[in-house]
């Protein structure tokens, strides 16, 4: 009877096949946790692609069959398929942060988007919500339509941080010359 209760008591792992279980899972954990995290970053600026894509459109049917670029958003969202009005953009304020009135929040507080006009072309620019925390990583999208009818992108894969009109953002090509994505 001694015998079979010292073979209960031996059952289970020892201290040292969990201390090699710890270290496999950390070993792996620290490979896949930058790899999703990379995969976030780029849904994310993938989802935000498409708000500008869609928003682009929509600039070039109200330009088609008004006769100029819009200038408001609910303008924008008369044919933006979304929505129907401004409201169905979320405000800044929904997040407690600071916008000029022209910026909305898409992707769910990822990034915040803002349209710019002329007479002859019609750009959106989506750049990350906050320099710091969750969204510091989200990379910029831009896009641009003219008169023509021409829409043309801008995804950056570096971490700089890009905002403001595409023909003038402060993007530099590879000779350090500032770049027109409109032209």
């Amino acid at each position: 009877a001694k015998n079979l209760r010292k073979e209960k008591v031996k059952e289970g792992f020892s201290l040292i096949e969990l201390v090699i279980v710890v270290a496999v899972l950390a070993v792996l954990s620290s490979i896949a946790i930058p790899y999703f995290s990379s995969l976030t970053r780029k849904a994310r600026q993938i989802s935000a692609a498409s708000h500008v894509d869609a928003i682009l459109k929509s600039a070039t049917v109200f330009k088609i069959k008004q006769g100029y670029f819009p200038t408001s958003w609910d303008e924008i969202l008369v044919y933006y398929k979304a929505g129907s009005t401004s409201s169905n953009l979320e405000s800044c304020s929904v997040y407690n942060s600071q916008c000029n009135g022209n910026e909305r929040v898409i992707v769910n507080g990822q990034y915040l988007i803002t349209f710019f006009n002329q007479s002859d072309r019609f750009g959106i620019s989506a750049w990350r919500f906050n320099n710091t925390g969750e969204t510091s990583t989200n990379l910029s999208v831009m896009g641009c339509a003219t008169v023509d009818g021409m829409r043309n992108y801008l995804f950056k894969d570096s971490n700089a941080y890009y905002q403001g009109a595409p023909w003038n953002s402060g993007i530099l090509d590879e000779n350090g010359n500032e770049m027109d994505i409109c032209g």
